[in-house]
């Protein structure tokens, strides 16, 4: 996919949406993204599982849109496929803002967007999520969610461990070994959450430091609350511990899991790389992963 491909099917599925300027705005691992006339944004998932994410963040997110004050995407373009091109997409109104990525961080920032985003995530983690409401979000119990980690160690040691040293293989699953005793004895309440809060989905006015919206909701889950905190660390950690410090007390072991998640993330870039066969990616993970496990064995 890319720009002039993607006008030309917008404007063969949605006739009526006449197109003056396009432009390419982002495109990451998962999603094709172009901005059509300033006013939409629409999105052009690249493989078949963010397809089936994007079919279920459309299905929720109105949902969740009425129980949220923050504003999310509101899809009004929806393609479910045709014989010519099989495949979903959906475009949605510009949330105005910019994403905290995109932005040289300020210190000044780190508190009024820390204390909205946590104001935000006790809204959202305040939904409870019984019977068929919001059937599309995948749902873990504590005992469901710890197994779903082995599986992933599982895959990790057979597919993972054979592209490693021997020293970093045993790094590695000395790693996995901690992990999964502290996993083990874990206690939490299975909560709504985003799945991938990193700071590319949040949007500020940078003028302000205002909230203005919250993007991509493809992970969105009901698992472990400590996972949604990890993405924020990962790209800005300060900003992760005051949007913590300001959520409150979630009991001992909660942030020890929030690193947890952190540390284990090269894996996951690992394994993502060598699934989509992108090099970048996996390259990217290897390097990630050496110096995470060479950092902990320092401490």
């Amino acid at each position: 996919m890319d720009s002039s491909a993607a006008r030309k099917l917008i404007e063969r599925c949605f006739p009526e949406l006449q197109i003056k300027r396009s432009r390419q705005i982002r495109t990451g691992w998962e999603n094709f993204v172009l901005e059509v006339n300033g006013e939409y944004v629409f999105r052009f998932p690249k493989f078949r599982e963010t397809e089936n994410r994007l079919r279920n963040e459309i299905e929720f997110l109105p949902t969740l849109a009425n129980r949220l004050s923050t504003p999310v995407p509101d899809y009004e373009f929806v393609w479910k496929g045709d014989r010519m091109y099989p495949h979903w997409f959906g475009g949605y109104r510009k949330i105005n803002g910019v994403t905290v990525e995109s932005q040289r961080f300020r210190k000044e920032w780190t508190r009024p967007i820390a204390t909205q985003i946590s104001s935000f995530l006790k809204e959202l983690h305040s939904i409870r999520v019984r019977g068929n409401s919001l059937k599309s979000i995948p749902r873990y119990s504590p005992e469901e969610w710890l197994k779903s980690i082995r599986q992933h160690h599982n895959k990790i040691r057979r597919i993972i461990y054979p592209l490693l040293g021997s020293g970093l293989r045993a790094r590695s699953e000395e790693f996995w070994r901690a992990l999964l005793a502290d996993f083990a004895n874990a206690s939490f309440s299975p909560t709504l959450i985003h799945g991938d809060l990193g700071t590319e989905n949040i949007l500020i006015d940078p003028a302000s430091a205002k909230l203005t919206g919250i993007l991509d909701w493809g992970y969105a889950q009901v698992s472990d609350p400590a996972l949604e905190f990890a993405h924020i660390f990962m790209h800005k950690s300060e900003l992760g511990e005051e949007v913590l410090r300001l959520y409150g007390d979630q009991g001992s072991g909660f942030k020890g899991r929030v690193q947890w998640y952190v540390d284990s993330e090269p894996f996951y870039d690992i394994m993502w790389g060598i699934s989509h066969r992108w090099q970048k990616a996996k390259r990217h993970g290897l390097t990630q992963l050496a110096k995470t496990l060479r950092a902990k064995t320092e401490k």
